[in-house]
């Protein structure tokens, strides 16, 4: 457990503070957009633009949440979850994408995905998902890999 103030956070091999939120979004400008929206909840956000490089810095950031868009040009949403699940299986992790089509609910539990957002994402549900489970892994002192029942909320069809 760590307070709100980012000095108190465990920190990252190379010193800075662990992230809480990572977001891997192709678009620059979205990523941008969902990193101002969380930075202004104080939280610690990092964006990074592509799968492999997020693979490539997952253990030095530490995220506590990871903020995967479906569509990205090296991987999808759910291998690049998988990859991040076994590199950092404290990671929490959500998926984004403006298609849901080719998801299924089943798939994303196996994963453990936490909740999936259709684009564009709602920032204060982005939001609230988000500190219910930093909350309740401070609250529980486990990190917040599984979803709750509740969070767990797909709008297919």
């Amino acid at each position: 457990m760590w307070a709100e103030d980012t000095m108190t956070r465990p920190t990252s091999d190379s010193g800075e503070p662990a992230c809480d939120v990572l977001i891997v979004e192709d678009d620059p400008l979205q990523a941008e957009e969902l990193a101002c929206i969380l930075e202004r909840q104080r939280l610690v956000v990092r964006t990074i633009h592509a799968g492999s490089p997020a693979l490539h810095r997952i253990a030095d950031l530490r995220p506590r949440v990871a903020l995967v868009d479906f569509d990205l040009p090296d991987f999808d949403g759910v291998t690049l979850s998988e990859r991040i699940r076994r590199l950092s299986p404290e990671t929490a992790l959500l998926v984004m994408s403006g298609r849901i089509d080719h998801l299924s609910q089943p798939v994303l539990e196996q994963v453990g995905i936490y909740k999936f957002f259709p684009k564009p994402v709602e920032a204060r549900a982005l939001g609230r998902a988000i500190r219910a489970m930093l909350k309740s892994a401070a609250r529980t002192g486990l990190p917040a890999t599984r979803p709750p029942e509740k969070w767990f909320n797909l709008r297919f069809g």
